[in-house]
């Protein structure tokens, strides 16, 4: 079954929509006596990561906890309703789409300002735009959701027209991510460099500041008294309950969930499946989110020459057993991939028949492919040549290397020899996506719309598509299509073609569903997620 999600206009005046997937209140408040209320201490929200930023600016890199603190600190035009789908105000309280999906006219809420004190303008959304395209592939990700753009008309102060060359039927939802998120012109004044850097001179329009940063420990955001301009996503709409969020990065898994069981941190994000047994249910809310978005996969670097080997390339998913691993290694948290996208992405589609474990279908598509055992039961082609497939990480990763050693043993039962490279940080940043030591790279990219097939799968953006430099020309057009294709059914079809021919082809080796496993304490109310798992804090309290 194809879903494809309702993307509509809607004018800002209707009610608020309680739609984020929330944590809700377990424990009352203290009250009552003759004293009247106890009082509630909502002085600071204490938080933790599993990870620090390499860059902060929201419009370059998408690190998970850049894209988090972006949705603090900086407000996007529209935002997306979790559970519907829906695209729903915030900056703009109302827009119109034309025929074909080529333009896009915005009407912005009077009144709103970015934490300078500068107003938010139709011109100000211009700025933005221009400045994204012109990153080029620092932007990858926003520059992809701007493709074909040819510009903002300033209509007058609160109204914005964006233009693109073609149909853009993604633009609505893009718009709801972080990666497009609206910046004051103070900031788009700095370099790359020095807005990568983050602390207060990243300034947009959002509910809380960013007050201080202090690389490699934490990041302090504070409250905007002012706020008056929030997500119709969200119940509260007006300033944030807590004076202050401390994000404290914590990378030891075992670390951060002992954090938050023991009240160091109210709320932690992003926990490994491997710490889950030592968090305390009493105390605290454990919170297990389907992702949506590509698939976890393995996606082979198609300029290696092993990877040119069509047989090789198809056997491996017939020679992974995906439900072992999803019982095996993440304990049964997790779903086995049934496609690309995961199974709760609009716009998915159910190929598991391409996804069977079928150790005899994978023998029989290597010896075809002229691969027969070797003394040692690893294949060899007839020029004698082991069939080694390679894969670096970041060693200590104990998740990681469960898995590629279940995959490591999977695998050589149909004779392909997984050879693990563990390296150091400093190491695996040597390298990028187009001149890798290895032959396989791991890949997460979250989105709540099938484009994100485009951007990942495709040949057109540098730092991001695994195929750019190698086009496949069928596979970029029917990903082109998830861009231009306008009707809903068609786009889903689009979807599902563009995904059946990345596995026919053996491009990608989908493992799970991915999923947002977060705990907070039992005396917080309202902790959401939004529609791509990043969390939200306006409607958190104190429950």
């Amino acid at each position: 079954m194809i879903v494809t999600p309702p993307l509509s206009r809607r004018s800002f005046g209707t009610a608020a929509a309680l739609s984020a997937l929330t944590i809700p209140a377990l424990a009352a408040c203290a009250s009552s006596g003759a004293d009247g209320p106890e009082e509630v201490d909502t002085t600071v929200l204490k938080v933790g990561f599993p990870g620090d930023s390499e860059n902060w600016d929201p419009h370059q890199p998408p690190q998970t906890v850049t894209r988090a603190v972006a949705r603090q600190i900086a407000d996007t035009l529209v935002d997306q309703d979790r559970e519907s789908g829906e695209i729903v105000g915030w900056l703009a309280e109302d827009w119109e789409v034309n025929e074909d999906s080529t333009q896009f006219t915005f009407h912005l809420r009077e009144g709103v300002t970015f934490s300078d004190g500068t107003a938010l303008t139709a011109e100000s959304v211009k700025n933005n735009f221009d400045r994204i395209i012109d990153l080029g592939p620092l932007a990858y990700i926003g520059a992809s959701h701007l493709r074909g753009y040819t510009g903002t008309e300033v209509i007058d102060d609160l109204t914005a027209v964006i233009s693109f060359d073609g149909p853009n039927a993604q633009f609505l939802q893009a718009a709801t991510t972080q990666s497009l998120s609206i910046l004051a012109d103070s900031t788009l004044a700095l370099s790359p460099e020095e807005v990568a850097r983050g602390g207060p001179s990243v300034v947009g329009s959002g509910a809380y500041t960013f007050d201080q940063y202090v690389p490699g420990e934490s990041i302090t955001l504070t409250r905007r008294e002012d706020y008056a301009w929030g997500s119709q996503a969200y119940q509260n709409q007006g300033a944030g309950t807590y004076e202050s969020i401390e994000i404290s990065f914590i990378p030891d898994a075992t670390t951060l969930a002992g954090s938050v069981s023991s009240g160091q941190v109210d709320y932690a994000f992003s926990l490994d499946v491997s710490t889950l047994a030592s968090i305390d249910t009493e105390r605290l809310h454990l919170t297990n989110v389907p992702t949506r978005g590509i698939s976890f996969p393995l996606i082979p670097f198609i300029y290696k020459e092993i990877f040119t080997d069509e047989a090789v390339r198809r056997a491996i998913n017939p020679a992974t057993d995906r439900a072992e691993i999803a019982e095996r290694i993440y304990q049964g948290h997790v779903e086995p991939a049934t496609g690309l996208l995961t199974a709760v992405t609009p716009g998915s589609a159910d190929l598991s028949e391409l996804l069977t474990y079928d150790p005899e279908l994978a023998e029989s598509i290597l010896e075809e492919g002229g691969w027969t055992p070797g003394d040692d039961g690893i294949r060899v082609n007839d020029a004698g040549e082991r069939l080694t497939i390679t894969i670096q990480y970041v060693g200590g990763n104990t998740l990681y290397e469960q898995l590629f050693q279940l995959l490591q043993t999977q695998w050589a039962e149909v004779g392909i020899e997984f050879e693990l490279k563990p390296v150091t940080e400093a190491e695996s940043s040597e390298y990028g996506l187009y001149d890798a030591p290895h032959d396989l790279s791991t890949w997460t990219q979250g989105r709540a719309d099938p484009d994100v097939l485009r951007v990942v799968y495709s040949s057109f953006y540098e730092n991001q598509s695994f195929f750019y430099g190698n086009a496949l020309p069928e596979i970029d057009e029917a990903l082109l299509a998830l861009q231009s294709t306008t009707d809903p059914e068609e786009r889903a079809a689009a979807s599902e073609s563009a995904q059946r021919l990345l596995l026919e082809g053996g491009y990608s080796f989908p493992l799970i569903d991915a999923v947002s496993l977060v705990a907070a304490s039992r005396q917080l109310a309202g902790i959401s997620l939004d529609a791509e798992n990043k969390p939200v804090f306006a409607d958190t309290a104190p429950a």
